[in-house]
């Protein structure tokens, strides 16, 4: 083989290798799966008591988060017509179908339970939701160092809660070494430093050591610059260090409502 076509074999292998390696984001919208998932929970409930669709429709005009763009059906579409890329049985696992997700009985608690096997939230604060299947720890307020505290193995990877955005946001910024074990950032209701933001936030002010996109999941309360969190922009590097979901704004008749802590936690189990 001449020299030519050693180096043409070994470009080849080398882009396809490279082009298999290198982060990409996620095919699918977190946001509008969320959504879905809790429009299954509402169909669910109001099958089992033989409900009508227009009680679903008044269901979720009255609970879901405003905000998430809906499909091209509505929300009361097949979620099965959004594709392959959101598909359940792929995301939380074999068996967990959408109308199973939708009973939301033993197999998709056994999924969630699976897939969040080596994770632990952090709820710095009150918690605002109950999360079904996931080990939460209580924390009175935003301290990175009580983490050290849950002696957790090596493989234990967080998801950090809190309603206080700004302190959250601040001590993340200071702890690459903590950012690097954080699975996600939930917040709910909570309220952040348009001024810090402004000045602090952006993709290499919260990079990793690993190469990996961060999800920052943002459930509002209410609308207005302290409620709000965008999304840095990309710098010339093209490296995406964090990836905020904006979850839209929830009713209060949600917040209080179960089906949340249960859609949240398969967002997490889908997460991976």
């Amino acid at each position: 083989m001449t020299d030519v076509a050693l180096w043409s074999t070994f470009i080849a292998l080398f882009c396809g290798a490279l082009y298999f390696a290198w982060p990409r984001p996620p095919s699918w919208d977190p946001v509008l799966f969320h959504q879905m998932v809790l429009a299954s929970f509402f169909r669910g409930e109001l099958e089992a008591k033989n409900g009508t669709i227009e009680e679903w429709k008044a269901k979720m005009a009255a609970f879901l988060p405003v905000g998430p763009k809906p499909p091209s059906g509505g929300w009361t579409e097949d979620p099965e017509l959004l594709g392959a890329d959101y598909a359940t049985t792929t995301l939380l696992g074999a068996g967990v179908s959408w109308d199973v997700l939708a009973d939301r009985g033993a197999p998709l608690a056994e999924a969630v339970t699976r897939r969040l096997a080596e994770v632990r939230v952090v709820w710095f604060g009150a918690p605002a939701v109950a999360l079904q299947g996931v080990r939460v720890h209580e924390r009175p307020s935003v301290d990175l160092a009580a983490l050290d505290a849950l002696e957790a193995a090596p493989a234990t990877r967080f998801v950090l809660a809190a309603d206080d955005g700004a302190a959250l946001l601040r001590a993340l910024n200071e702890a690459p070494g903590v950012r690097d074990r954080v699975r996600a950032v939930l917040f709910v209701g909570a309220t952040f430093d348009p001024g810090w933001n402004a000045e602090h936030l952006s993709q290499d002010a919260f990079d990793t050591e690993l190469d990996r996109v961060t999800p920052w999941l943002l459930l509002r309360t209410a609308d207005g610059p302290e409620a709000e969190l965008l999304d840095p922009p990309v710098p010339s590097t093209g490296r995406r260090s964090i990836a905020v979901h904006d979850l839209g704004r929830a009713p209060a008749e949600l917040l209080a409502d179960p089906a949340l802590g249960s859609s949240l936690a398969v967002l997490l189990a889908a997460l991976g």
